[in-house]
């Protein structure tokens, strides 16, 4: 063994445990995910907790550049859109001010690979309260994407958001096959959800290409160090050709 890899970079939120565990599961051989933690009051899903958060972001980002990373992601997608529309990827380039190395965050990761698959019109799944689902909604159609349906299991804190597994987000989605059919895609939501072991099910079932927080991540990350996707089984998303020059492109 030796440490001639490439690496990424994650800073996540201190209740956050799904993106330690699905990306690196998906990343392909060669690849490695280093993770630092960030700092916020609290476990609630509230807009001012989560907004807290960016307090910590200058030091965790440079503790993290130590490991050397080529790519840093932001790891949370309301902590990276409830700042407001159209401001989502301030945190990025704050990161990539303080250490030197590109950075993207969550939500633009999001939006990226929606257009990417061609969505305009999506279905959104979240475990947020409905408070933080309207702001998503409304970052979601300042990008040109409209929600025309959602569902959430609105948890209050993080501890909640873990005790949702992976098929109770498969199950919640097929019970709205109907409202789905009317969509180009089914978007789900959160870094702490469970859920990329599910979307090549989902994709089958349901007939959509399926995003997710952590599949978008990951995405964009290998989009951007070049790394070929298409024989990861995460989901379509993997499988779109130029996805280096989409992500390069934006």
């Amino acid at each position: 063994m030796n440490n001639d890899v490439r690496r990424i970079g994650v800073l996540i939120p201190p209740g956050n445990i799904a993106m330690e565990r699905e990306l690196p599961i998906h990343a392909p051989e060669g690849v490695v995910v280093h993770f630092n933690r960030m700092s916020r009051p609290g476990s609630g899903i509230t807009r001012e907790s989560l907004l807290a958060m960016m307090d910590s972001v200058d030091r965790s980002a440079y503790d993290l550049a130590q490991a050397q990373p080529a790519v840093i992601l932001y790891g949370c997608t309301s902590g990276s859109f409830l700042s407001g529309p159209g401001r989502e990827d301030e945190l990025a380039t704050r990161i990539t001010k303080g250490t030197g190395i590109a950075a993207y965050t969550t939500s633009t990761a999001v939006i990226r690979a929606l257009e990417a698959v061609g969505a305009k019109r999506v279905f959104m799944l979240t475990p947020y309260p409905d408070e933080v689902n309207e702001h998503e909604i409304g970052f979601l159609r300042f990008r040109g994407i409209n929600a025309i349906a959602a569902d959430a299991f609105r948890c209050p804190t993080s501890e909640d958001i873990r005790k949702v597994s992976s098929e109770m987000v498969y199950e919640r989605l097929l019970a709205h096959r109907e409202a789905i059919a009317d969509t180009d895609a089914v978007f789900i939501s959160c870094t702490n959800l469970l859920a990329l072991d599910q979307i090549e099910r989902l994709e089958r079932e349901l007939g959509k290409p399926v995003v997710t927080s952590n599949q978008a991540s990951l995405w964009i990350a290998l989009a951007h160090l070049g790394v070929a996707t298409d024989r990861m089984a995460a989901g379509s998303l993997f499988r779109l050709k130029d996805a280096a020059a989409r992500v390069r492109a934006a």
